[in-house]
């Protein structure tokens, strides 16, 4: 009882930890934010964002429906609790700070979905160890750090885990080890029905979100028809009542799929609903709901559009996944150990000891269906050329499954292995790699968005920081320009940043530059174009507010531009080819106990001067002027 309780205390505050490293801002790849919240936060926001090829390319190659799901309807949320906040009278609560959280969150109480398919494995089949296997899943990094991302396969791995689920619970009596006392057998007598209808949704979803998808869930669709037709509980039985058993999930996988398809369909504009000749809107849905009889109305333009299958005729071109990165065909192997360290050699060995009893009329099925939907991930992933470990993420349930009934006979050198192989690569992925553009840009929405109080001297505009401006002129006669360059970084993720799209036409504009692996020279070019001359140069007076410098050779008598430019770029990026130096040599003397020395003194004036006035983190403070170009460096 005393185990159980101490248990149950680390696996609760292994969730706190994984709520804790959900904020965390390591930035993995750029999928993580760019194939849902950027999509979203242009949708739900209105912020003008960077749309990524799957959904701009035609035919379109990603469905909307799941990113509408896990991230939408959080942004929804959020949306709708910022206005009823605002009703009572509070200051908006929509910045970058609490977008980024929500979209975090969201995926934390995702990630549950995998921790309740472990339990209830373990309830059924190791009732006395299933505490242990728990804490083996709440304790590897990929849980904690990659799982809480929003990844489309952090989407994938719950998925599959919850179709297992279904699997398991649909075909395994109530006691499977354990029978009570009347009970006549160790089998159902069918599928359940709700679990049936179940398994075809969970199927059709998985199948949307991402095309592999069918790699790891073909062992399970399999089992599943063998249970329905060929086990020894189906002998016997009539054709008629086998498919009337196997009909719910097909109408589940049905329904789902036309679902999926007429949303991408009607989102990516390849089909129009009409209604009495007008495009469908909300009113028409209310008119079709007080009078049903009007569907006769309803007409569709148009075709529609089936992602997973262009997603599909899109990976089959090498020239195609060239553009993304081609890896050789082992690279899995060493993803394989990277996302599971101790647990690759341990599940391995359990593996090669059971591969003789890997088959459908083993005693623990469980076990052999999970092995085998690994294998078949892992193997039929290995032949496609692009190759990442997060395509990996799914293994985490077969990894944990299937040396489960060791854990409680490893000896304590493994635990400690494990403990330092996952708390150092989370530190790594979840707080060091690429960690600081997610704070630059919740602060560069402040400073880009967030200046009040400009008052003109000498031609330039000095600003105060203040709260978000909701308010910004349109048709200006004086207009404010942030410039932002990205250099040797990750691509920002723009709804990040905040900047409505309606704001475009407005005083206040914001341009993002992504010159992501590109050349000095490139940089030096754009530097050019954006930074004013030295002759635009101002005192060092204003540290601590935002400076603006008129740009003299864009401003006319009735409308007058103001800019600034920031580089953000990592601290280990060499700039120093950029900044030209000359030398004004100062001569001196001074006395010292060798008699009179002449000393040269050297003051350095660079090409473009940058200081530190806007208490950003880890800013570069060089030379003796202050211009609008700034240099924001953090570490990777």
């Amino acid at each position: 009882m005393i185990r159980d309780f101490n248990n149950i205390a680390l696996y609760v505050s292994l969730c706190v930890l994984r709520l804790w490293c959900s904020t965390l801002p390591g930035y993995i790849h750029p999928d993580e934010f760019f194939q849902s919240p950027e999509v979203m936060g242009g949708d739900i926001f209105g912020y003008e964002v960077f749309r990524p090829w799957e959904f701009e390319q035609s035919p379109q190659c990603r469905s909307i429906v799941i990113p509408a799901l896990t991230i939408g309807l959080p942004f929804r949320i959020l949306k709708l609790l910022n206005t009823c906040v605002i009703k009572f009278g509070y200051s908006d609560i929509i910045n970058s700070n609490s977008v980024f959280i929500t979209e975090r969150v969201s995926f934390f109480f995702l990630s549950f979905g995998i921790d309740y398919t472990m339990y209830t494995i373990a309830q059924l089949f190791y009732p006395n160890n299933a505490l242990q296997s728990l804490l083996v899943l709440a304790s590897s990094y990929v849980v904690l750090i990659f799982n809480t991302r929003p990844f489309s396969n952090s989407v994938e791995s719950v998925l599959l885990a919850l179709l297992f689920c279904i699997y398991v619970k649909g075909s395994t009596p109530k006691f499977p080890l354990r029978r009570q006392l009347g009970d006549s057998s160790t089998d159902r007598d069918e599928f359940p029905v709700n679990l049936s209808f179940l398994f075809g949704c969970i199927a059709a979803f998985g199948l949307f979100t991402r095309i592999t998808f069918i790699l790891y869930a073909f062992p399970i669709g399999m089992a599943f028809l063998h249970y329905i037709f060929l086990s020894a509980r189906a002998q016997g039985k009539s054709w008629h009542s086998k498919f009337s058993e196997l009909f719910p999930a097909c109408l589940g996988l049905v329904i789902v799929t036309g679902i999926c398809v007429l949303a991408d369909s009607l989102y990516f504009g390849t089909l129009k609903i009409t209604f009495g000749g007008v495009i469908l809107n909300k009113d028409h849905i209310f008119e079709f709901l007080a009078n049903p009889a009007k569907i006769v109305k309803f007409r569709w333009h148009g075709k529609f559009i089936i992602t997973p299958l262009n997603n599909f005729i899109y990976n089959r071109s090498s020239e195609n996944l060239s553009q993304h990165g081609l890896h050789p065909r082992y690279l899995h192997i060493y993803n394989f150990t990277l996302l599971f360290g101790p647990l690759t050699l341990l599940t391995m060995k359990d593996l090669q000891v059971s591969v003789n009893f890997m088959r459908w009329t083993a005693k623990r099925t469980y076990k052999t269906v999970i092995a085998y939907s690994g294998l078949f991930g892992f193997v039929f992933l290995s032949f496609v050329p692009h190759q990442e470990a997060r395509f990996l993420l799914p293994l985490l349930l077969p990894v944990v499954i299937v040396p489960s009934d060791r854990f409680h006979k490893l000896p304590m050198p493994f635990w400690a292995v494990w403990i330092i192989f996952n708390l150092t690569f989370a530190i790594i992925f979840g707080g060091l790699h690429q960690a600081g553009i997610v704070p630059i840009m919740q602060k560069l929405q402040n400073q880009s968005l967030g200046f009040r109080y400009c008052e003109e001297t000498n031609g330039n505009f000095q600003c105060i920081l203040g709260k978000k401006i909701t308010n910004p002129v349109r048709n200006p006669s004086e207009i404010f320009i942030t410039n932002i360059i990205f250099y040797k970084t990750y691509m920002p993720p723009r709804h990040l940043l905040g900047y409505p799209k309606s704001w475009r036409g407005t005083n206040v504009q914001v341009n993002v530059y992504d010159l992501a692996g590109s050349s000095l020279s490139d940089l030096e070019n754009k530097l050019s174009e954006q930074v004013l001359s030295k002759s635009s140069l101002v005192d060092n007076l204003w540290k601590g507010n935002i400076i603006f410098q008129q740009n003299k050779n864009e401003s006319s008598t009735y409308l007058r531009k103001y800019e600034r430019t920031l580089l953000v770029t990592p601290s280990t990026t060499e700039l120093s080819p950029l900044f030209i130096e000359t030398y004004n040599e100062l001569i001196s003397y001074g006395d010292n106990h060798n008699g009179n020395k002449k000393m040269k003194l050297k003051l350095i004036e660079q090409q473009w001067p940058h200081i530190n006035f806007d208490h950003l983190d880890r800013i570069i403070t060089k030379g003796m002027y202050l211009n609008v170009y700034l240099l924001i460096s953090f570490s990777d």
